[in-house]
């Protein structure tokens, strides 16, 4: 296989203007550098495809019949990327993205509408789970991805940081009691995973650690959090699953003086999202989204 296909660029600019130095002037190459592709090419061809003359120059017959594919080549290399400029106008295309639960229900589902009514080539397929997916491996173009990062091949745009709160149901708390001390939670109904936690929390006298066992154990935080809405326990949850609950008064912060650490939340993927422009607009999408929502920082 000819592996120099800039030589047969040079080859169909000289077949269609007739002339080195018409090619030259086509390529915005000096005439020297046009005389050395074709001579390249022929020598790796075995053929001669230009008569030369002092003032003119003609095609063989094998010149003319390279020159008709070479020139439909080219015309299919100017498609491409005029469909890739395009493209970057005018982003289309599928956009794969993995995503947790919670984050996916709560935060992006709804409103992903304005961005397909925004951008109606692109097309979203959301893969939901908690488990952290390989990007590569599942096809994946880009993540959101809740906690400290371990991959440090990819590349990361920060949606800010996410309070946890300790949280109740309103109807729990009236039946078993608000515990207003640490060694009084410790007697509580917990929700969470894995079933014996070590909760660090940050009280008015500095850094304390919590030892509690979970009688109620779920790997989702969405399904944490239903158990906790219909009274079945405490939970350590992100604010934004419990803020419906906290303005209607069905939850309910328990030990309000004591804090978990934010956890972090980003979006991931490889290479600059400048090379996908879907990555790109989708990315600053979710960006903008989560800023309007007030989470870009650690509120009270």
């Amino acid at each position: 296989m000819y592996r120099n296909l800039n030589h047969l660029v040079t080859f169909a600019a000289l077949a269609e203007t007739g002339s080195f130095a018409g090619a030259a002037r086509r390529l915005d190459l000096p005439s020297s550098t046009v005389s050395e592709h074709i001579a390249a090419l022929e020598k790796n061809l075995g053929l001669q495809l230009v008569l030369r003359t002092t003032r003119k120059s003609r095609l063989t017959e094998s010149g003319r019949r390279l020159a008709r594919d070479a020139s439909r080549m080219v015309s299919v290399v100017e498609e491409a990327m005029a469909a890739i400029d395009a493209d970057r106008e005018h982003p289309q295309g599928k956009l794969r993205i993995s995503l947790p639960f919670a984050f996916a229900a709560e935060l992006i589902g709804p409103a992903v509408g304005r961005f397909t009514r925004r951008h109606p080539g692109i097309e979203l397929e959301f893969v939901v789970s908690n488990d952290v997916q390989d990007l590569i491996a599942g096809g994946f173009d880009m993540a959101i991805r809740i906690g400290k990062l371990t991959d440090s091949s990819l590349v990361r745009r920060s949606l800010g940081v996410e309070p946890q709160l300790l949280i109740a149901a309103r109807s729990y708390l009236e039946t078993l009691g608000n515990p207003d001390s640490l060694e009084a939670i410790a007697t509580h109904c917990f929700v969470g995973y894995p079933k014996h936690q070590t909760l660090r929390l940050n009280g008015p006298d500095g850094a304390v650690s919590l030892q509690v066992e979970c009688r109620v154990v779920a790997n989702d935080p969405k399904t944490i959090h239903a158990v906790v809405r219909g009274g079945g326990g405490i939970a350590l949850l992100p604010r934004f699953l419990v803020e419906r609950g906290l303005a209607d008064g069905s939850l309910e912060i328990v030990l309000p003086g004591y804090r978990a650490d934010p956890v972090e939340m980003s979006i991931v993927h490889y290479g600059p999202s400048s090379a996908n422009p879907r990555v790109e607009l989708f990315a600053a999408f979710v960006q903008s989204e989560i800023a309007e929502r007030g989470r870009g920082a650690l509120t009270d």
